[in-house]
């Protein structure tokens, strides 16, 4: 992360008058976020099985496939999994994609990867998993279709450098798929907790924006209680950019 980056996120701003009240909040550093995860991956899965995410992530998938990417021909898809944790939304997508697809994922807690590495293996699916942070991704320009993740953007004091990052690596036309935490009374429990940004959907299409995707209306949304928590935000690389783009050679 850039030194002058803040490491400061909104939590409320206030005008009296002539005056503006603002209380802001630090985050937890890159070492700190990757070890609260790693101290939290051995029962990541029991968590999220219990809560119903991975029931609500597929049928996210496949409300997507059906309804926004019905074009994806039958080819291999490059998928990129951010911040994949303990591989629950590559699990669902691999569930309910209608194509192949060649799996890459990466996290910055190693304990996370260690547990989709195993989840991903009992499933037999074969992914090359990287650690890397989400706003510096080791890989060339136009090297996936699609990116996939899941509770990310919050986490960072600046959201719009990681999207930069995955409009990059996209393809021209290439899709990302993310569930972020909204404001609700339920997560707001989790904002605190993981000193993340209170999320709204104008607020995802000013970060997509930002970055240079387009934030693509929808209407698809997570059921049970990841419905209360998460809200769905969809950009796509517009296919002019491959004007600008630098293949590999």
């Amino acid at each position: 992360m850039a030194s002058t980056e803040t490491t400061l996120i909104p939590v409320m701003s206030r005008n009296v008058g002539s005056w503006q009240f603002k209380i802001e909040r630090q985050t937890l550093t890159t070492e700190s976020l990757a070890a609260e995860y790693d101290r939290a991956a051995p029962g990541w899965t029991k968590i999220t099985d219990k809560y119903g995410y991975a029931t609500s992530y597929r049928k996210l998938f496949e409300q997507f496939f059906a309804t926004l990417a019905n074009d994806i021909r039958a080819r291999p898809l490059r998928v990129l999994d951010i911040g994949v944790g303990a591989g629950a939304f590559s699990l669902a997508l691999v569930d309910a994609c209608p194509v192949e697809i060649h799996l890459t994922a990466v996290d910055i807690s190693p304990a996370m990867l260690a547990e989709t590495s195993s989840r991903l293996a009992e499933r037999g699916v074969d992914a090359t998993l990287r650690q890397a942070d989400a706003r510096s991704l080791p890989f060339d320009t136009a090297s996936f279709d699609l990116v996939i993740g899941a509770h990310v953007f919050e986490h960072l004091p600046n959201p719009v450098i990681a999207l930069t990052e995955i409009e990059r690596v996209l393809s021209p036309g290439g899709w990302l798929v993310s569930c972020i935490t909204r404001r609700s009374w339920l997560g707001t429990y989790i904002q605190t907790k993981w000193r993340t940004h209170r999320v709204s959907r104008d607020r995802t299409v000013d970060w997509l924006t930002a970055a240079g995707l387009d934030a693509v209306p929808h209407t698809l949304q997570p059921n049970g209680i990841c419905r209360l928590t998460s809200l769905v935000a969809i950009g796509r690389k517009p296919v002019g950019s491959i004007l600008n783009t630098e293949f590999p050679q």
